[in-house]
């Protein structure tokens, strides 16, 4: 007999993990939860460790696991990047990308979710979604007071710098401050100072402009994703059915109504029933694909793979906007900086051993512990740049510098103009999906980028720095123009792998969900709870933002089963 369950939810991701987590509290509301990864990986080491983040993306460290919970999408070529092809990264595992990230926790500025509302999406503001940003956090400064009084930014105590209006306390997801900072990051603040820029202990306070330390989804020195969360308090719930593993294949339509979802467990072909909502919760790439292989999409695009047009919609896989980043390496004169030589092969097994026995030292590094948000000119009136302090060369941009100690910076383009596509390949689940970023596009953007190269040059050639600096690697001394500097990026940027908007909500023409539910428009019973709705990419990593979207989204769920609202898009 097939199985039937009141919601459906495909993806197992952050969004996912929050909407089960929050409609099983009602213990008579039964969930199932599909995702094509595995379970339990935040009981594996490689992942609770923070730095071994860094292994993720390496094909010769891939028997430590890290690789396993990978999509690496390789994204079609473009001539913004001199039609070289770049690889998007995406997590492949219950908890999604929060288990391989880079653990930030960054909200964005409050003008992105205004900017949302006045796109035509009232309640999608700042002051609306604070209450949720708030819900889902548990702000803690650090394990002791002690510790805490200690902990500077300026100066001054980090804790009489942070204004807990903007913070919760008691939610799901952990965020503490790095809790053994390298020694390098001081300098770094110094040299920021020495360039004219300020200090900002709180990124996702009153202003997000300025440097600081970057704040972190970790516990107790360990990373704390959406597993641990979200799906840990909600694990042992009857009402939970979490399916791993299983590839989904389609919606399951009658007429304009979802009925169910089609899914693939190990070769065998399954389908799972809903009596109230499909909810779609597979990101920015799969979530489009998905709506188009079930027949949903653009007519033309459908055409051409053969699929039969079950409901015309323009807007899926359209707007993708994502963040790129580029970076400068440099060589360090000591050994503060960490990295791998002879002389600290000691001090290195001193980590392993100080991590697994107390969850201190350099393993509880996400390498970018330090960073913030500038201004790339006079011109700009918010930050549009946000920097990267890595206190290694190796990154998961750049992981080919293990050996040796030094730096990277990083500057990464927050609000790009260049927009791209999500679209098929072929009419099979099976297969990936076209994915066409259009990185630098739009010329403005390389304009940015170019200036930030230059920001991040100019804080690495300031006095704090003189005791420290050897030769800077990349881009290297002979890249010096404007010309030069564009050139080298085009052959060294990344994805921030921060996708976005590719199933927008909104009312325009190319609205995929309607702002006041999340359903999709002119379809009964199927709602998308992921980035993908946001209409546009915020300024900051994207962790933050797509919980508070899932937390809101689940009360606007559960508001529609209490009036007994029918599942159509308002």
């Amino acid at each position: 007999m097939m199985e039937e369950f009141d919601y459906v939810i495909v993806g197992g991701g952050v969004a996912g993990c929050v909407v089960a987590n929050r409609l099983t509290e009602d213990p008579n509301v039964k969930v199932a939860m599909l995702e094509f990864g595995t379970s339990g990986n935040n009981k594996r080491q490689i992942v609770r460790m923070p730095l071994g983040m860094v292994t993720f993306m390496m094909p010769n460290l891939a028997f430590l696991g890290g690789t396993k919970m990978m999509y690496l999408f390789e994204a079609e070529s473009s001539r913004g990047l001199g039609n070289n092809k770049m690889i998007l990264p995406r997590g492949k595992a219950l908890g999604g990308s929060s288990m391989v990230n880079g653990m930030i926790y960054i909200r964005g500025q409050r003008q992105d979710y205004d900017d949302w509302r006045d796109l035509g999406n009232p309640g999608w503001g700042y002051d609306d979604l604070l209450p949720y940003f708030k819900k889902s956090e548990n702000f803690v400064l650090a394990e002791n007071p002690q510790a805490t009084k200690n902990f500077t930014l300026g100066g001054k105590p980090v804790r009489d710098q942070i204004d807990m209006r903007y913070h919760g306390r008691g939610g799901p997801v952990n965020v503490s401050p790095p809790r053994s900072p390298n020694v390098m990051c001081q300098t770094y603040f110094d040299a920021c100072v020495e360039a004219g820029y300020k200090l900002n202990a709180d990124f996702n306070g009153e202003d997000q402009e300025g440097i600081g330390y970057h704040w972190l989804t970790q516990k107790d020195g360990e990373r704390w994703g959406a597993e641990s969360s979200y799906v840990g308090p909600a694990r042992s719930r009857p009402n939970l059915k979490i399916i791993t593993e299983a590839r989904v294949l389609n919606i399951v339509m009658e007429g304009k109504r979802a009925v169910g979802v089609a899914y693939d467990v190990h070769g065998e072909k399954k389908q799972i029933r809903t009596r109230r909502e499909v909810v779609l919760a597979t990101g920015a790439f799969i979530s489009p694909q998905l709506l188009m292989l079930s027949g949903i999409g653009a007519p033309r695009e459908l055409k051409v793979h053969g699929i039969e047009v079950q409901h015309e919609l323009a807007g899926v896989g359209r707007n993708l906007q994502d963040h790129i980043d580029t970076w400068t390496k440099q060589r360090s004169l000591s050994n503060k900086p960490y990295g791998i030589s002879w002389g600290t092969m000691h001090t290195n097994v001193m980590h392993v051993l100080k991590w697994f026995s107390a969850r201190r030292g350099m393993f509880t590094s996400n390498t970018g512990e330090a960073g913030g948000f500038v201004k790339s000119g006079p011109d700009v009136d918010r930050p549009d740049l946000q920097l990267f302090f890595c206190t290694t060369m190796a990154s998961a941009q750049a992981a080919d510098s293990f050996w040796g100690h030094g730096w990277a910076m990083h500057a990464c383009l927050l609000r790009p103009r260049s927009i791209g596509h999500v679209g098929l390949k072929s009419a099979s689940a099976y297969d990936a999906p076209l994915i066409a970023p259009n990185f630098f596009d739009d010329p403005y953007d390389m304009e940015i980028m170019v200036r930030g190269m230059k920001i991040i040059r100019k804080i690495a050639g300031q006095k704090a720095f003189d005791p420290y600096r050897g030769e800077e690697v990349a881009p290297g001394r002979h890249v010096r123009t404007d010309d030069d500097i564009a050139a080298y990026i085009r052959q060294n940027c990344m994805t921030m792998y921060h996708p976005t908007s590719t199933c927008k909500m909104g009312t325009d023409p190319m609205a995929v969900v309607s702002p006041a539910t999340l359903l999709i428009h002119g379809l009964e019973n199927l709602a998308i709870v992921d980035a993908s709705v946001m209409p546009a990419v915020i300024s900051g990593n994207t962790f933050a933002p797509t919980v508070a979207v899932a937390e809101k989204a689940a009360d606007l769920i559960k508001a529609r089963a209490r009036a007994g609202s029918p599942s159509l898009a308002a």
